[in-house]
């Protein structure tokens, strides 16, 4: 009993492993997108577009149901509303302050979940939390490049506060999407949850691109359109299944730490693909920042940890 238990354990962190590992190319893929091809909300419309057939497809040949509740479409509406927002903003963040950086800013949402959990769910914060939270500060304060010989630009402090936004849309998604998963009823598979949130998402980023954008907005090629299928289906349904999948079979700790796979992964594939580079106390506030967001995924009370949070990024 014991070693099936141990062999589930283990399959579970391989699909949850596997889920960071896709999502953590996100910010890969919009890098070459946005490398004179196409706008950041243009790439999120599109992302979100192929995302949301993809994953259709996916819950039809599966035998999920398509449709929803009118009372489940109102939270899937607002989660693709918040959805939106954290991509509109993210995917601009990446292209300002590079891919690990915009990355680890926006997987500090987890505190602000907790926030919002403890307001709307009642879930109680703990001393190790807020040790957690403070100690993330201070390595958002070193990663940012306090005292370091960083030139803070008007374009990189916008690529900042457009990451740590992420981080307040990302945390608001995950509060929606918890709420709508809640519901009275029987619920919906995951998958066709994500496909309407991912059509509301398309919907309204289509509407903020066109309005808000003046780069270019139709993919102007072949490469093109293969790179934003690649996003859609790797780093949004692959990613979002496998994460869905392993978290409910795991504990906080292990899950915690197996995320955080995609932050550091992405730092890597700026290093190697992008020549980013990060001055000393820069690598050592990220580490900070790192193993607080880790602390704050798994110092809350057992039992209150999300087991429905989808990748937002």
């Amino acid at each position: 009993m014991r070693r099936h238990s141990q062999e589930r354990t283990g399959r579970a962190l391989a699909i949850l492993a596997f889920g960071a590992l896709c999502i953590s190319f996100a910010a890969v893929f919009v890098t070459l997108l946005g490398a004179g091809r196409l706008g950041p909300g243009a790439i999120a419309f599109w992302r979100t577009f192929f995302g949301a057939g993809i994953l259709f497809v996916w819950a039809a040949l599966a035998g999920h149901r398509l449709g929803l509740p009118w009372a489940l479409k109102r939270w899937t509406i607002l989660a693709g509303v918040l959805f939106a927002g954290d991509l509109f903003v993210w995917h601009r963040s990446v292209l300002l302050v590079g891919v690990g950086m915009s990355t680890i800013f926006a997987n500090t949402q987890v505190f602000g979940t907790a926030v919002l959990s403890y307001f709307i769910f009642r879930e109680r914060l703990t001393l190790g939390f807020f040790a957690a939270a403070a100690g993330a500060i201070l390595g958002l304060i070193l990663l940012i490049g306090v005292g370091s010989d960083i030139a803070f630009t008007a374009p990189y402090l916008r690529g900042v506060l457009l990451g740590l936004l992420t981080a307040v849309f990302y945390a608001h998604y995950i509060v929606t999407i918890k709420i709508a998963g809640q519901r009275e009823g029987p619920p919906p598979s995951f998958i066709t949850l994500m496909a309407w949130v991912s059509s509301a998402a398309a919907f309204f980023l289509l509407i903020a691109s066109l309005l808000y954008e003046r780069h270019e907005f139709f993919p102007p090629d072949w490469t093109s359109v293969g790179i934003l299928v690649l996003l859609a289906l790797v780093a949004q349904a692959l990613g979002w299944w496998a994460i869905s999948q392993a978290l409910p079979r795991l504990d906080a700790h292990r899950s915690g730490l197996a995320l955080l796979l995609q932050p550091v992964l992405a730092a890597v594939w700026g290093a190697l693909f992008f020549a980013e580079r990060l001055t000393p106390l820069q690598t050592l506030g990220a580490a900070i920042t790192l193993l607080g967001i880790y602390l704050g995924t798994v110092r809350r009370p057992a039992g209150q940890q999300s087991r429905t949070t989808p990748a937002g990024t």
